[in-house]
C-alpha cells in the first residue's frame, strides 16, 4: 500500500503531466509549461527539467506524424535551419547576460502583443511577410531557447499571427520545439542532469502523456478558428506571467 505522502505525490504528477499533455493536445505547446512548475515544486527544477525530455520528444514526433498534412508550410525551412543556428547564439548571450532580465524582457513583449492582439484581433502576417520574417523568427527564438530555455515567445505570437490553423500551428511548433529539446539532452547530459533513472522517470510520464493527449487533440478538431486564437492567447499569457515571476524573483 502507498503510503498517503507517496500517493499524494504520484497523483500530483500525474494530474500535472496529463494536464499539460491535454495541453499539448490542443495547441501543439504547453507540456513543460503546464507540468514542469507543478513537478518542479515536488522534485526540484533540475530534476523536473530532465524528466520532461523523453515526454516532450514523443509528443513532438507524435504531433510531427499527425499533423503531417500541414508540412507543406512553406515558412518551415526558414524557421528550422534559422533555429539550429539561433541554439549557437543563445550559449554565448548565457554567458554574457543577465537571464532575469531577458526573462522581463520577454514577458514585457507578450504583454504588449497581447495588448495589440486585443485591440486588433483579426490582425496577421500575409504570406509575403511571413516568409521574409522566417528566418529572423527561427534565429531568435533558438538565441533565446539557448539562454533562456523559452522560445515560445518568439515563435508562438508569429505563428498566431501567421493564421495557419491548429494544425499548422502544431506542426510548425513541434518542428522547432523537437530541434530545441534534441539540443537539451546534449547540455543535460554533459552537466550530468540527465541520468538513466530519470530517463525511466521519463519514460512512466509517457503514460499520462498518451491518456490525454489524445484527448486534447479531439478537442483542438472541434474548435473554430476563434476558439484556438483564445487557447493560444492564453497560454502566451501564462507564459508571460511565469517569465515576470522568474524575472523578478531573480532580482
Amino acid at each position: 500500500m502507498f503510503e498517503a505522502e507517496s500517493l499524494f505525490f504520484i497523483v500530483t504528477v500525474f494530474a500535472a503531466l496529463g494536464v499539460g499533455a491535454f495541453v499539448k493536445g490542443v495547441a501543439g505547446v504547453g507540456l513543460p509549461l503546464v507540468s514542469v512548475p507543478v513537478l518542479a515544486s515536488v522534485l526540484g527544477v533540475d530534476h523536473a527539467v530532465a524528466i520532461m525530455v523523453v515526454p516532450s520528444i514523443s509528443a513532438n514526433l507524435w504531433l510531427l506524424w499527425i499533423h503531417r498534412a500541414a508540412a507543406a508550410s512553406r515558412e518551415l525551412g526558414g524557421l528550422a535551419l534559422s533555429g539550429v543556428l539561433g541554439i549557437v547564439a543563445g550559449s554565448w548571450l548565457l554567458a554574457h547576460l543577465p537571464r532575469e532580465t531577458m526573462f522581463l524582457v520577454l514577458a514585457a513583449w507578450l504583454g504588449l502583443y497581447l495588448a495589440f492582439r486585443g485591440f486588433k484581433p483579426g490582425a496577421g502576417l500575409s504570406d509575403r511577410a511571413g516568409l521574409a520574417l522566417a528566418p529572423g523568427v527561427g534565429l531568435v527564438s533558438g538565441t533565446l531557447q539557448g539562454s533562456t530555455g523559452f522560445s515560445f515567445p518568439i515563435f508562438g505570437p508569429y505563428l498566431q499571427s501567421r493564421r495557419l490553423g491548429p494544425a499548422g500551428f502544431a506542426f510548425n511548433s513541434a518542428i522547432l520545439l523537437l530541434i530545441f529539446t534534441s539540443t537539451q539532452i546534449v547540455s543535460l547530459t554533459g552537466l550530468g542532469l540527465l541520468t538513466w533513472g530519470r530517463v525511466g522517470e521519463g519514460l512512466f510520464a509517457l503514460i499520462p502523456m498518451a491518456l490525454f493527449m489524445p484527448l486534447g487533440m479531439r478537442a483542438a478538431r472541434s474548435m473554430g478558428g476563434k476558439s484556438f486564437d483564445r487557447v493560444v492567447s492564453g497560454l502566451l499569457a501564462a507564459t508571460a506571467l511565469v517569465l515576470a515571476y522568474r524575472g523578478f524573483s531573480a532580482l
